[in-house]
């Protein structure tokens, strides 16, 4: 049987690049406590890559798209929304969020915190593997977010993309339903039918965002 390797070993281990696992890793650091940031994914988690950040990118070329159709003659101005470069689009939304995970790698580099890439798998109370390679942590912080899932038994749900999905499309789609009455499938909803897809929307209530206040509502 080989031998274990020895574990490198941190006075702070950190599951998770998202925003609440970067910001208590460099507010370790600062106590000149050594720390290290497991994340097997890009930095920034959900917000920077595929949540509010993307998120208004997107919703400010609907946003654009809505004024000058609905808007613009109001103004005087003559103005007619035509082809919609939804491959564009996507290639400068994706730089502006790649430069965004490079300050957040500048950041923990700044800060000496150590980022270690891949995916962590407890072995011990105290000690994961990443890659192969033993790490170790006098305390573990996991803060690995959650994920979106799928109902599974429904016919066609194979087919099914989450807000996850929505940020890989490489291509606008013709039509769109969206599953949800809550404000990402409202977003959802309004952006890809600003940008020319046909959307419905599918709730269960008699209302869209019913659990917000009534007076957004």
């Amino acid at each position: 049987m080989p031998p274990i390797p020895a574990a490198k070993h941190f006075q702070y281990l950190v599951i998770g690049g998202g925003s609440g696992g970067i910001a208590s890793a460099r507010r370790a650091a600062e106590y000149n406590v050594k720390v290290a940031v497991i994340e097997g994914g890009r930095l920034g988690g959900t917000c920077v890559n595929v949540g509010c950040v993307p998120k208004k990118v997107m919703y400010a070329a609907a946003n654009l798209a809505e004024e000058i159709k609905h808007d613009a003659g109001h103004y005087g101005l003559n103005a007619t929304l035509g082809h919609v470069d939804w491959k564009m689009l996507v290639e400068k939304r994706d730089a502006y969020v790649k430069r965004l995970n490079g300050i957040y790698a500048t950041n923990l580099e700044n800060s000496k915190v150590t980022h270690i890439h891949g995916m962590a798998k407890f072995i011990s109370s105290n000690k994961v593997v990443v890659d192969g390679e033993i790490y170790s942590g006098d305390h573990i912080l996991v803060a690995v977010g959650g994920r979106p899932i799928i109902p599974s038994g429904i016919p066609g749900s194979e087919l099914g993309i989450t807000s996850d999905g929505f940020f890989s499309l490489q291509e606008r789609p013709e039509k769109v339903v969206v599953v949800g009455a809550g404000y990402i499938a409202v977003e959802m909803a309004q952006i890809l039918s600003a940008l020319g897809s046909k959307v419905v929307l599918v709730i269960r209530g008699n209302s869209v965002l019913r659990s917000f206040d009534t007076m957004v509502n």
